[in-house]
């Protein structure tokens, strides 16, 4: 114990550091929010770049005294790794253009990437390119593929797909707002609605015969005319007429016609009015 008492009263001698290092600076990077921290001089080995130039000063907040990115902190962590270490990594996971984007702001060439990188990084980068090329011929294709289209044209494709303008797209949803219409209502009139004083009980649609005749009448004239336009717009009338589709659209329309032309036959015009759930199909 008498041995240690020198040793104990003598003050602890200072830890060694570097003379350069107890002039260094820490800095703040906030990166989108999150906060990296390192020595100045570490970002200066590299005065070509952004953060090793005074190029970064145009990013320092006076307020929080620290310099702000809006950049992915993500991506950043590799950055920053390049300067601590000299050797620059590319993360699997990550974008080859969002990597290649976030190494042209800070001003580091992608050519200095690791070996134990490069030649995942060309793959990625070579992959890319030729996705991007596939892409164009594909897009130059159609474009060169699609000649000024005529009216009838026009109108068939807007019937065929339409989502190709808006009116074709309105006018797609009325037509499926009146089909809706029509079912609905060759299902209703069916339905007792109550008797009449001296009858049996009645159906709505004999009961509230002439509002169910309007909105027949409202529905058909809607069907009429879309199927007319598509067979001025079909480019084989022949073939169109004889396709399932329009077999049931005439199916579905006929029925109205022939009950207005043969009223006082009840049995011809009773058995015409049944084919009326055919409209069910062009829900389909």
């Amino acid at each position: 114990a008498i041995g240690w008492m020198p040793v104990a009263n003598c003050p602890m001698p200072l830890a060694p550091t570097e003379k350069n290092k107890r002039q260094d600076e820490l800095i703040i990077l906030n990166v989108s929010g999150r906060r990296f921290q390192t020595w100045r001089t570490t970002l200066e080995r590299y005065p070509d770049t952004l953060l090793g130039s005074t190029e970064k000063e145009f990013f320092f907040n006076e307020d929080t005294k620290e310099y702000f990115f809006d950049r992915d902190p993500e991506v950043f962590r590799c950055i920053l790794n390049f300067y601590r270490t000299g050797k620059l990594h590319y993360p699997r996971y990550e974008c080859i253009s969002a990597y290649d984007e976030e190494l042209a702001f800070y001003g580091i060439l992608p050519e200095i990437i690791g070996d134990c990188c490069y030649e995942e990084y060309k793959d990625r980068k070579r992959e890319n390119a030729e996705r991007l090329m596939d892409d164009n011929d594909s897009e130059n294709n159609q474009e060169g593929s699609m000649p000024s289209l005529s009216f009838r044209q026009t109108m068939w494709r807007a019937f065929e797909n339409p989502h190709t303008s808006t009116l074709a797209l309105v006018f797609y949803y009325v037509t499926g707002f009146f089909i809706a219409v029509s079912v609905i209502t060759n299902v209703v009139e069916t339905v007792p609605c109550g008797s009449v004083p001296g009858n049996k009980e009645l159906p709505c649609g004999e009961r509230y015969a002439v509002a169910f005749f309007c909105l027949d009448t409202a529905c058909v004239m809607i069907f009429t005319v879309e199927y007319l336009l598509r067979l001025f717009a079909a480019p084989s009338r022949y073939r169109f007429i004889r396709s399932v589709m329009s077999i049931i659209d005439v199916v579905a329309i006929m029925p109205y016609y022939i009950g207005l032309v043969m009223t006082n036959n009840e049995d011809v015009s009773g058995a015409f009015v049944t084919l009326r759930v055919f409209r069910v199909f062009r829900i389909f």
